[in-house]
C-alpha cells in the first residue's frame, strides 16, 4: 500500500489517517441521543416497532436519504450555513414527498440524524483542509467518492500555486477510483473561486490564486 498519494505522486507520509464510519452507522449515535424511543431495541414486540420501522426506511430508501443529505450539503456548502434549524427544515421538506405514508415520520428522522452525523463528520474533515472555504465542498465530494474504497484514508487538502492538492492513502486496488475522484476535484477547483465557491479562474500577479472577479478585484494576498 502506498504511503501517500498527493498530486498523483507516491511520497512517504506518517500522518494519521482520517477514516469515517458509514453514515447510517454514524447516525445511530445521534438517534440514541435525540430519539431514544426509536433507537432502543426492545424485547417486547410492540415496543420494537419504532426501531423496525426506522431500520426499514433506511433499507427501502437508503439511496434517497443519502441523496437528500448530499443535496443539503451542496446547497449549504459553508459550515456556518449548516445550522440545526436549517437541518431540521430540510428534514421536514424531504419527508414531505412521502406525505400520507406510514414511513414519512421515520424518513424525516433518518434524514435528520443522518444530516447531523454527516455535518459532524465534515467538520472533522475540514480540520485537515488548508484552503479557503470556497473549495471545502469540493474536498467533501472527493472524500465521499473515495469513502468505502479499500484502504482509503484522508490526510489533507491544501492550495498550492493556485491549485488544489489532495493527500490520501488507499490500497492498490482503489488507485484508479481514487485518482479519478482526485482529477474531478482538481478540475473543479481550477474553475472555482477558492474564497467563495463562485466561478473563478487562475490569477497571476505577485501571487497565484483561483479567484472570482470580485475577490481578484479585492487584491487578495495570502
Amino acid at each position: 500500500m502506498p504511503d501517500r498519494i498527493v498530486g498523483g505522486r507516491i511520497v512517504p507520509d506518517r500522518r494519521k489517517l482520517l477514516t469515517m464510519s458509514p453514515l447510517q452507522e454514524a447516525a445511530d449515535t445521534v438517534l440514541e441521543a435525540l430519539y431514544p424511543g426509536i433507537w432502543r431495541r426492545a424485547e417486547n414486540d410492540i415496543d420494537q416497532l419504532p426501531r423496525l420501522f426506522y431500520d426499514g426506511v433506511w433499507r427501502d430508501h437508503h439511496d434517497e436519504i443519502i441523496a437528500d443529505i448530499h443535496a443539503f450539503a451542496d446547497l449549504h456548502p459553508v459550515d456556518d450555513q449548516r445550522t440545526e434549524q436549517a437541518i431540521k427544515a430540510w428534514s421536514d421538506q424531504s419527508a414531505g414527498e412521502l406525505r400520507g405514508e406510514y414511513s414519512q415520520s421515520y424518513y424525516r428522522t433518518a434524514v435528520h440524524v443522518g444530516l447531523l452525523a454527516y455535518v459532524k463528520q465534515m467538520r472533522e474533515l475540514r480540520q485537515k483542509m488548508h484552503s479557503e472555504e470556497g473549495w471545502h465542498r469540493i474536498v467533501e465530494r472527493f472524500h465521499d467518492a473515495c469513502s468505502g474504497q479499500p484502504g482509503y484514508g484522508f490526510l489533507g487538502a491544501h492550495e498550492k500555486w493556485g491549485g488544489l492538492r489532495l493527500a490520501y492513502r488507499c490500497d492498490t486496488s482503489a488507485n484508479d477510483a481514487c485518482r479519478a475522484a482526485e482529477r474531478v476535484a482538481v478540475e473543479r477547483a481550477a474553475v472555482t473561486c477558492e474564497m467563495c465557491g463562485a466561478p473563478g479562474e487562475l490569477r497571476w500577479t505577485t501571487w497565484r490564486k483561483t479567484l472570482c472577479d470580485v475577490h481578484a478585484g479585492n487584491r487578495y494576498d495570502d
